[in-house]
């Protein structure tokens, strides 16, 4: 494995030091707009750039895109990290490179109650494999893979805080050719869990609303078929390997009241009165506990199926990463 410091020297051999004070302001403006940590545009030199460099070294323009696909726990920072490496592959690297959210990618409200009423109720909840359309993220990536100069198309955007996708008109513009395609979500690239770690409840959700494990075998079930069909069209891994399950929380509930702040800045004291809706801390640890088997499944097992791995630490800071040696 390569480690972050040896691609931060081949970085500044190659490349002159002025890309980074070049990108630092487009950098900050990214953070800004995702309301995340603005601070983390001082990561330019030892992360963000040196990845985005070895992202380039991998794109095969007029072949098709490099798919890289993001795995880590809810709350971890998948989305700044690929958003922010996108805008540096365009502005640095000349690399038209996109961000497709599985958060995006949700079954509408509507099919995803009648699913649940076809199969378990806790399909309603939005999170977990069989929540997804995959038919239509199939299809976006395969389009994406095809998409040719001048040629345009539309990515889905969902609403969380109105629990259903936007309508078309709103959905995120696209331009072709594609180089680089960033696949982020939760459980991207995860596989199916042995089935006989299924018997036993592992939470109160689980021990009240999924007693006979049903609804565990069917997400499951998910995993092994159309997930893993979908997950076929990533060429690189990448995983954010949180400490714990019990720091999850913490990062979940601290997007969660971003969220929120972010709505307050929209709609300011009318807020309570719109079909908007945030969770409480409470609410948050219930709606959780629908993640929480995969969760600590994938902290056990993704270490050996992603091809990068970003180590965090309680902070959220990546404290250390690595990229394959290729032969």
């Amino acid at each position: 494995m390569r480690t972050s410091s040896e691609l931060k020297t081949e970085l500044a051999k190659s490349m002159p030091g002025s890309l980074s004070q070049r990108l630092r302001f487009d950098v900050e403006q990214t953070l800004k707009s995702l309301y995340a940590d603005e601070s983390l545009a001082d990561r330019i030199d030892d992360l963000f750039l040196p990845f985005s460099n070895w992202v380039s070294e991998r794109s095969r323009p007029n072949v098709g895109p490099l798919i890289l696909g993001m795995s880590g726990a809810q709350g971890c920072g998948k989305t700044t990290f690929c958003t922010v490496v996108s805008h540096i592959l365009k502005k640095g690297f000349d690399l038209n490179a996109v961000v497709l959210s599985l958060d995006d990618l949700y079954l509408t409200r509507s099919d995803r109650m009648k699913y649940s009423q076809e199969t378990h109720d806790l399909f309603s909840v939005r999170g977990v494999p069989g929540t997804h359309d995959v038919e239509l993220a199939d299809t976006i990536i395969q389009r994406l893979k095809e998409l040719k100069d001048g040629e345009v198309m539309f990515l889905p955007v969902f609403d969380k805080s109105m629990d259903d996708r936007k309508p078309v008109h709103r959905w995120t513009q696209v331009e072709g050719p594609v180089d680089v395609v960033f696949f982020e979500g939760w459980c991207v690239g995860l596989g199916e869990m042995p089935r006989k770690t299924l018997q036993e409840p592992i939470n109160e959700l689980e021990a009240t609303r999924d007693g006979d494990g049903e609804w565990r075998r069917l997400v499951n079930d998910h995993l092994k078929h159309g997930y893993r069909a979908l997950f076929e069209h990533i060429d690189i891994l990448l995983w954010m390997r949180a400490p714990n399950y019990e720091v999850v929380y913490e990062w979940r509930n601290k997007q969660e009241r971003t969220l929120e702040d972010h709505l307050y800045d929209i709609h300011g004291g009318i807020l309570d009165t719109l079909d908007i809706k945030v969770m409480s801390s409470d609410e948050l640890k219930e709606f959780m506990q629908h993640y929480e088997r995969l969760t600590r499944f994938m902290l056990s097992s993704m270490s050996g199926r992603a091809d990068v791995v970003f180590t965090l630490n309680s902070a959220q800071k990546v404290i250390h990463w690595e990229v394959p040696i290729e032969h």
